[in-house]
């Protein structure tokens, strides 16, 4: 860089000045400062003054202008003025390095060209302080980004119970799966110009809900109200799909809302975006320009704020407040002045600001939705993207007009993100790639097999706690009612991060282990209101219902504190918005209106409820539940669930009801009661009595074997049979199935059964004979059946074991080469090995 300005280093003494500046220099800035920095920044400012040296040196002979030279930027007072761009203090003074160089050259006997003096000193002021100001700005930005990374580059694991503890945390690039995001259709098609509550507000103009729940009763009314608000979401998100990284792209509007649900990944995809940026400012990561990939200038700084912080800081502005988090939270150096509005002048930054919606009161959310508004749109900072992110529930169409700011909404993963995500996880926590590919295909199972199970992994959240309690348990509970304990102990625990329940921040009288006890009973009494017939959300529920029945079980709760009516309620009010807002079990649906995000939720907590009454009146609680409401679709979650917690001689009378239950006279030819049994065992619960699984087993081996049985319910006996895969009766069922008289089984449907009941490699070594047969339809049916085996095998082919099947299976190849079915053996061993 020197020998390209065509300046000596021991012609100002610039080595030895810079040495000097080095070693005056603040030590933070020291650590990170390159001394060949120092000497071109002086070289810079002397080069920029070379037209005025000849006329400023005129009175010096060449060895006083050496003299000079290696002299003055090593004077005290020169030094000093040096030092000030690195103290954030602005240009170096000219009337004070006048009086340095003055000094100097009476020092050497001779004085300067005064009429020089002042311009060569000011053109190298200039020069030096450009690039030195530059210099520091460019540390700032190391020094932030490097801070930024340690402080948002890891995924904790908090409030999950009974976790391996040494579970530690993780980078969040090496499990982050980029999420979809789809767009808000636009304004005025169809009508559809509304978001969030404001779907409510458009349709309730022209509708009067009373008058419906005057003619179908209040409830049939709500249910009819759900179904019509989820037809209007679903027209409202109808826009463009994209991934959540296009968001930043500044083609069209620039600044963008993003809303998700809670758990949906808002607050890690901020952090991402922060994370890969700040490395990439580095350059630590490159290889892959992700600004540019993102449509983003090349060098953008990521600026992050937590909006719920902000709004404690009133007196700050956005700025303020961002630099102020960067000294006392990030723990940066001192910025030097003016450092955000560098890169936001220049079109440099990406501004991601995060969680609207924790601002707890609605007036508060309008003022800093207000003051964000106002900061984003100041012209010098216009053209730099931005994402404000919020939860649907407590977002208002009031704080970001859709025309100066789309808005979008995150998407649940689909199964390529789920698939990723675990791909992701157990790569980045095993050590050993067997063990990793073991891990995924062991998770893949346990969800490909649980469909609610896998409902809730499309959470991202949700699907995290799913693969830390399989990791650390090798396998997801078999019994689901765990699962879900620990997934609502989690989200009611995760969200108290700062312990402002059990300081009482939030709530009054409450306690952190109240909350759980008053979700049960809000669960029971909320199912027991009806449902919408789907499977997704739970059911719907008025406000002021809910707050009077969550104000009268509080009421209860603690009644040695003898509240009064309107403590219970405003408790309860209080109680409602957290649920709601911050652990994601409740959302709102509509004006007032509320249900369960997940229906699974509602159902696991109205077991416990019901289990918490059986303790003081007995196992005819359930009994009575089993016969009000077996074979009702909304209730048989509840009743299975319910079922598989009952411990001792429990099971064995649920079985009983169950399978005595009369309510129509056509049960005997559909047998529901005996298929419903069937799915409890599957539940593994563990009944004392023999007699009721032997009796449940012998009637459906008894219609597997009986040849009128109707293809409908031959079905729903192998799959029944089946579905005790993996339990404490998969042995007894594999016994009965291969002790029926021979011929009573079809035999590849009896393979079939063999295969699903845990012996399959038996099975597939028993087709690979069959490739040898005469018959071309025999060797290819056995091919196919092989590859389809194939499929569920991956996670055990890594493992030794007697006869291996791929062994097998390559030998036979090179025995019978010739034979018409190596075609078919081919595409067999392609089922089993290759990537499906």
């Amino acid at each position: 860089m020197l020998e390209s300005l065509g300046v000596k280093l021991l012609d100002w003494g610039i080595s030895q000045a810079a040495d000097l500046l080095f070693e005056q220099t603040q030590a933070h800035l020291k650590q990170r400062l390159n001394k060949d920095d120092l000497q071109t920044a002086i070289a810079l400012g002397v080069k920029a003054a070379k037209a005025h040296e000849r006329e400023l040196l005129a009175k010096l002979d060449d060895k006083q202008q050496r003299q000079f030279k290696q002299a003055v930027f090593s004077d005290s007072d020169v030094q000093g003025e040096l030092q000030r761009p690195f103290r954030d203090e602005g240009k170096p003074r000219i009337e004070y390095l006048i009086a340095g160089f003055r000094k100097v050259a009476v020092a050497t006997g001779k004085p300067l060209g005064e009429n020089a003096l002042k311009p060569w000193l000011e053109a190298f002021s200039d020069a030096y302080f450009e690039h030195t100001s530059a210099l520091r700005f460019d540390l700032a930005k190391q020094d932030y980004c490097r801070q930024l990374i340690n402080y948002y580059d890891e995924l904790q694991f908090l409030g999950i119970d009974d976790v391996d503890p040494n579970e530690d945390s993780k980078a969040i690039e090496s499990i982050f799966v980029m999420p979809d995001a789809v767009a808000e259709r636009p304004p005025n098609q169809e009508g559809m110009n509304f978001l969030g509550r404001q779907a409510y507000f458009d349709w309730h103009e022209t509708y009067s809900f009373e008058e419906e729940a005057a003619d179908l009763g209040r409830q049939k009314a709500l249910i009819q109200e759900q179904k019509r608000i989820n037809e209007s979401a679903e027209k409202q998100w109808s826009g463009a799909k994209v991934s959540a990284s296009n968001l930043l792209n500044q083609q069209g509007k620039s600044k963008r809302v993003l809303l998700g649900a809670p758990g949906s990944g808002k607050t890690t995809l901020m952090s991402y975006f922060t994370v890969k940026l700040a490395k990439e400012a580095l350059r630590e990561d490159s290889e892959t320009p992700v600004a540019a990939d993102w449509g983003l200038s090349a060098g953008t700084l990521p600026i992050l704020i937590r909006i719920r912080d902000l709004a404690t800081k009133s007196d700050l502005t956005v700025l303020e407040y961002a630099a102020q988090f960067a000294k006392t939270t990030l723990g940066c150096q001192p910025l030097p002045g003016g450092f955000f509005e560098r890169w936001l002048q220049e079109g440099k930054a990406l501004i991601l600001l995060d969680g609207l919606d924790e601002v707890a009161e609605d007036g508060k959310r309008q003022d800093i939705a207000n003051k964000i508004d106002n900061f984003l749109r100041q012209e010098q900072f216009a053209q730099n993207p931005a994402i404000i992110t919020s939860r649907p529930a407590g977002y208002y169409r009031s704080f970001f007009n859709t025309t100066d700011y789309p808005h979008y909404l995150l998407q649940p993963f689909d199964d390529g993100q789920i698939e990723q995500f675990i791909s992701n996880w157990y790569d980045q926590r095993e050590s050993s790639q067997t063990e990793a590919d073991g891990g995924k295909e062991s998770l893949r199972k346990a969800l490909d097999e649980q469909e609610r199970i896998k409902s809730l992994a499309r959470n991202p959240l949700l699907l995290t706690i799913i693969a830390l309690i399989h990791r650390w348990r090798a396998e997801l509970p078999r019994d689901r009612h765990e699962l879900y304990d620990r997934a609502v102990n989690t989200l009611i625990r995760t969200w108290d991060k700062k312990r402002e329940i059990t300081s009482h921040q939030v709530l009054q009288y409450l306690k952190l282990e109240d909350l759980r006890r008053l979700m049960e009973q809000v669960a029971y009494w909320v199912h027991t209101q009806g449902g919408t017939g789907e499977q997704q959300g739970g059911t719907l529920i008025d406000r002021d219902e809910l707050v009077a029945k969550l104000a009268k079980d509080i009421q209860t709760l603690k009644r040695r504190e003898q509240l009064e009516r309107h403590e219970t309620k405003a408790e309860a009010e209080r109680f409602l918005d957290y649920i709601r807002d911050r652990t994601g079990l409740l959302n709102e649906q509509g004006k007032d209106r509320y249900a369960f995000v997940h229906k699974t939720f509602q159902e696991y907590l109205t077991t416990q409820e019901i289990r918490d009454r059986q303790e003081d009146e007995g196992i005819a609680v359930a009994l009575d539940h089993i016969r009000d409401h077996l074979h009702d679709a909304h209730w048989r979650e509840v009743l299975l669930l319910l079922i598989a917690q009952q411990k001792r001689s429990n099971p064995g009378k649920c079985l009983e009801a169950i399978l005595s239950y009369s309510s129509c006279p056509y049960e005997k030819w559909l047998h529901r009661n005996l298929f419903f049994a069937a799915n409890c065992l599957a539940e593994n619960v563990a009944v004392a009595e023999d007699n009721w699984v032997n009796q449940i087993l012998e009637d459906l081996v008894a219609l597997e074997v009986e040849p009128t049985t109707p293809s409908n319910i031959r079905q729903q006996v192998f799959k029944a049979l089946c579905g005790l895969a993996a339990t404490q009766y998969e042995p007894l069922v594999l016994h009965r199935l291969m002790n029926v008289p021979e011929g009573t089984i079809k035999e590849d449907r009896l393979r079939n059964y063999r295969a699903e009941l845990g012996d399959r490699l038996n099975v597939i070594e028993e087709y690979l004979i069959l490739f040898a047969d005469s018959d071309s339809g025999v060797r290819y049916s056995a091919a196919e059946a092989v590859g389809k085996l194939g499929k569920n095998l991956k996670g055990t082919l890594d493992s030794e074991v007697d006869g291996n099947v791929l062994e097998a299976l390559v030998n036979w190849l090179e025995t019978h080469p010739d034979l018409e079915g190596v075609s078919n053996a081919v595409d067999a061993l392609w089922s089993l090995v290759a990537e499906v």
